[in-house]
């Protein structure tokens, strides 16, 4: 069986990685180019891509590397929102900074994070993928570890009425986004060269990552409801903040070991060679920079409906995921624990990216469900609009009262919910792997996936900034204001 994902990802590779020019592809020409793997490749797909899962290039340990490193490029994302309270809590009562950090935060984490994957892009003809991903997990390392000790419990605190406290947070979000974009750019790279189970293996541990948050809120909503808290002390709560970025510590040394797992391996060398090549020409080519532009340019004009269609997934779904969705609340006359809001609204969070989860993990790999043409999968993307509709004909609030929505249902807008978290992750991780697989996508070559996967990561983080914005005219169009 690995034998034949191998054979899918690369026709002509047999237990060994040849070098790009031993492997047997060459440049498509323009008369050449297809939506589709060549005719021939079709078996081959269809043998293989339910078996993705677990039986990848370099056996089931890269697969779980993979997924390790995938979940440490959300890891200080998710850790972040988690204590955006605790850090808004620093603030006086009477600042205006205190209801608006969280915006703040987060565009200044999401803006910055495509600012810099643009960056690593334009120069990753001189850039090892190895090497940068180590550099940024030894800076998110430091980072996690300054905010458990001493930034948390005793820094933070004292700048409570300092204006120093705003733009020293801002600062400390732009160097975490500095670290997760070059994270991102390293592990996409990698995954490329390494093929479409190791994309696979990444965007999953994105989706898991985020299960295990939520769950957790879930988890810690409801046991608060059943012990009655309406809140928790500031001690409490600085004490669960440093908890959870001790925890984001230890995440990030799992993914240090992950990485060394990777570069011990023994296909490691062989994989990495078309990379090195590349950086070692380039290194005495005064043209190296134009070269790498060069290659960029081409191989978006190749992929750019793929990357279209992964940028508008995200579009689409934070265009309503968390601002409008948060704001859909139980239609059920009989209260209970889990119709209240305090439970709702993290479970809709919960059953979303379990979803997410399913549509990254398995959906992507079921032969009937992994069409090959551009032009489709950009169609399915585009389809994803008809959610935004939908969730605003649910119990959106504030409603005017005596109204009621035209979906007057939870099961029907958990079914909706579940639908729209499953189809993101489906036609993300689909982009995603098409995108970087010249198994699977006839218009790259061997030497160009590395480029391919880490262009169409930088779309996907374009799509996650351009949606944040597009949050704002959708809150607008509900509540007649963009706050």
């Amino acid at each position: 069986m690995l034998r034949r994902i191998r054979e899918m990802v690369s026709p002509n590779m047999q237990t060994s990685l040849p070098l790009p020019r031993e492997a047997g592809y060459s440049p498509i020409g323009e008369d050449t180019e297809s939506d589709s793997i060549h005719p021939d490749s079709h078996s081959a797909l269809e043998r293989s891509t339910a078996s993705l899962i677990g039986e990848v290039q370099g056996g089931k340990g890269v697969y779980w590397a993979f997924w390790v490193l995938g979940a440490g490029v959300l890891l200080s994302w998710n850790v972040l929102i988690c204590t955006m309270p605790l850090l808004s809590s620093f603030f006086p009562e009477e600042s205006n900074v205190r209801s608006s950090l969280a915006s703040w935060l987060s565009s200044v984490y999401c803006f910055g994070n495509l600012f810099f994957l643009g960056l690593a892009q334009r120069d990753s003809g001189k850039l090892s993928p190895s090497t940068a991903l180590h550099a940024s997990l030894v800076l998110l390392l430091v980072l996690s570890l300054f905010l458990t000790f001493p930034l948390l419990p005793i820094i933070l605190p004292a700048l409570s009425s300092n204006t120093l406290l705003f733009p020293f947070l801002i600062l400390l979000t732009l160097l975490l986004s500095l670290s997760t974009a070059i994270l991102q750019w390293a592990v996409f790279a990698l995954a490329a060269l390494w093929g479409s189970s190791s994309i696979l293996g990444v965007m999953s541990g994105q989706g898991g990552i985020a299960v295990l948050v939520s769950g957790s809120q879930v988890f810690l909503a409801v046991f608060s409801s059943l012990g009655g808290r309406t809140g928790e002390t500031s001690g409490q709560s600085r004490l669960a903040g440093v908890g959870l970025w001790a925890l984001g510590a230890i995440g990030t040394a799992g993914c240090m070991f992950a990485h060394r797992f990777l570069v011990r391996h023994p296909d490691y060398t062989r994989v990495i060679a078309p990379v090195l090549e590349r950086l070692e020409g380039r290194s005495l080519d005064a043209h190296g920079k134009r070269k790498g532009l060069e290659r960029s340019r081409n191989v978006f004009k190749k992929n750019w409906a793929l990357e279209l269609a992964v940028a508008y997934v995200f579009v689409v779904t934070l265009s309503v995921f968390p601002p409008i969705t948060s704001r859909i609340l139980s239609v059920s006359p009989n209260p209970s624990t889990w119709t209240r809001a305090s439970v709702f609204i993290p479970l809709h969070f919960l059953l979303f990216n379990i979803g997410d989860y399913l549509g990254r993990t398995y959906l992507s790999t079921i032969p009937s469900l992994m069409p090959t043409a551009h032009t489709g999968v950009l169609t399915l993307s585009l389809a994803r609009t008809i959610f935004i509709p939908l969730f605003l004909l649910c119990n959106v609030t504030p409603r005017q009262p005596g109204r009621s929505p035209w979906i007057n249902s939870d099961m029907v807008y958990f079914l909706i919910l579940f639908a729209f978290g499953a189809s993101n992750g489906w036609i993300s991780s689909l982009s995603m792997i098409l995108a970087s697989s010249p198994g699977l996508n006839a218009r790259i070559t061997d030497e160009e996936k590395d480029v391919a996967g880490t262009l169409a990561a930088f779309c996907l983080v374009a799509g996650l900034a351009v949606g944040s914005i597009c949050s704002f005219g959708v809150n607008k169009l509900v509540t007649g204001s963009f706050g």
